[in-house]
């Protein structure tokens, strides 16, 4: 079962209640009980920041294919349906099912309501941190709707009242950003560098998360000084100890869960199998029906073959990244076909869990976004010194990309197949203004999504996006 993190109650589902799972431009106050009522004391206060990272548990499959459909990671698989081919050939229209972020916006309510209500609920020991983990998963959900769609409204308090505007407009992407940012430096000061738990430090706000975010904004704004101030703070000196992974052992970072390597990723527990990552079933074949029943998944993308060319003989990565059913193919259904291989769950018996964690941001990623500043600050020298951090760990010889041209391609495809699957080639293609050349999608609106349909008409006040 999802929601490894703990002290989950009945509260929850009061709160839940309260906060509405519809779409933030469909909310219809139900009732005159407002989330004042219930947040009053630290009890309920924990109870609703359990709530925020629990809506942000349903949400991996989106992150991960805004972050890296509509680029050259995925190809067709025998089981691709019309929204896959949409997502791997990049021609992706307003009625595909992942434009519409209802879910998000869910979310996004449930943070605003902590934002709103706890600050007046008297002190206690963790008041602070609490609004600081809502700081974060706000710049953080919004990062990923500006990035993607570019516009979008921006809400920044609770819906509860008959009196709030339920048909919102959408703000400029400048105006994002902005909170972005000041939610993130709002976060960093409240949060702990560690908590007592593993997966509380792994999977909550810290501030090795906040930073992480920080850069990942920094680079999109390509504020590249600021990016190597902020992983400075990662790298050195920080009470979490983040630490590669020895390169035999890279696909324990995807399979044992919470890594020294590991700085945020999403707990999935393996308790029930229901509402689980559902981004394994989308990489895994389907499993035997016969003689024993062998679950799978549905196996809706490949990894291209671009992905399967740029892993150099002897990359430690390359059977952590994707693999083949093999000749014969038990115990899965089809004959050699390749599958990605970060997100197995965990097969006990003959029953396959959903559970294995989604993983936001990892040390490596900060590593190569260090090598990318510093070339894009023409200090190459240390570009490469980072770079071959990355490569050294892979079981590969250090890179012969010398100039800065060719250091900055070295780096975006090192990124390609260290990142491969978790949901970042679309964003860096996108962010270095090299998507068209590295994809061959020319056309310049593919660079954001559209508004999904079923948005526009709920919410009259949206304007489509360009193209779409």
């Amino acid at each position: 079962m999802k929601r490894s993190i703990t002290y989950i109650s009945i509260l929850i589902l009061f709160i839940g209640t309260l906060l509405s799972c519809k779409q933030v431009i469909d909310l219809k106050p139900e009732s005159a009980i407002t989330a004042d009522g219930s947040l009053k004391n630290e009890s309920a206060a924990q109870a609703a920041i359990i709530g925020c990272y629990d809506g942000v548990q349903d949400l991996p499959r989106s992150l991960l294919l805004w972050g890296e459909a509509r680029a050259d990671v995925y190809g067709p698989s025998d089981l691709s349906i019309t929204e896959t081919l949409q997502l791997i050939n990049g021609n992706v229209n307003a009625d595909i099912s992942l434009s519409a972020w209802g879910s998000v916006y869910t979310t996004i309510n449930r943070v605003n309501n902590v934002l709103k209500y706890v600050p007046a609920i008297p002190d206690f020991a963790a008041k602070e941190r609490i609004l600081g983990e809502a700081y974060f998963l706000r710049a953080l959900l919004y990062f990923y709707l500006v990035r993607t769609f570019e516009n979008v409204p921006l809400l920044t308090a609770p819906y509860y009242s008959t009196t709030q505007n339920y048909f919102p407009k959408q703000a400029t992407p400048a105006e994002v950003y902005a909170l972005v940012l000041s939610d993130l430096l709002a976060a960093e000061s409240r949060v702990p560098d560690t908590y007592a738990a593993l997966t509380d430090t792994r999977g909550r706000a810290t501030k090795g998360a906040v930073r992480a975010l920080l850069a990942d904004y920094y680079m999109w704004k390509k504020q590249y000084q600021e990016t190597l101030d902020i992983t400075d703070k990662i790298v050195t000196g920080t009470p979490a100890n983040y630490t590669l992974v020895a390169g035999a052992d890279y696909g324990s970072i995807f399979l044992a869960k919470n890594t020294t390597e590991s700085i945020f990723e999403l707990q999935f527990s393996n308790g029930n199998n229901e509402n689980g990552n559902t981004v394994v079933s989308f990489f895994l074949p389907i499993g035997q029906t016969s003689p024993t029943s062998y679950p799978g998944g549905s196996w809706l993308v490949c990894p291209s073959e671009k992905l399967k060319a740029a892993f150099e003989p002897g990359d430690l990565r390359k059977s952590a990244t994707y693999t083949n059913t093999g000749s014969p193919s038990a115990p899965w259904r089809d004959v050699n076909k390749d599958y990605g291989t970060k997100y197995l769950g965990t097969l006990i018996g003959s029953q396959r869990y959903f559970d294995s964690n989604y993983i936001l941001y990892r040390l490596a990623d900060i590593i190569l976004l260090r090598a990318e500043a510093y070339n894009e600050l023409t200090q190459t020298n240390n570009a490469i010194t980072e770079l071959n951090k990355i490569r050294t760990r892979a079981g590969l010889n250090g890179t012969t990309a010398a100039t800065q041209a060719d250091v900055r391609v070295a780096i975006e495809n090192e990124r390609l197949k260290e990142l491969a699957f978790e949901g970042k080639r679309y964003f860096d293609l996108v962010r270095s203004g090299r998507y068209a050349t590295v994809t061959g999608n020319t056309n310049p609106d593919w660079v954001r999504w559209p508004i999904a349909s079923s948005e526009l008409l709920i919410n009259t006040n949206l304007v489509q996006n360009h193209g779409y």
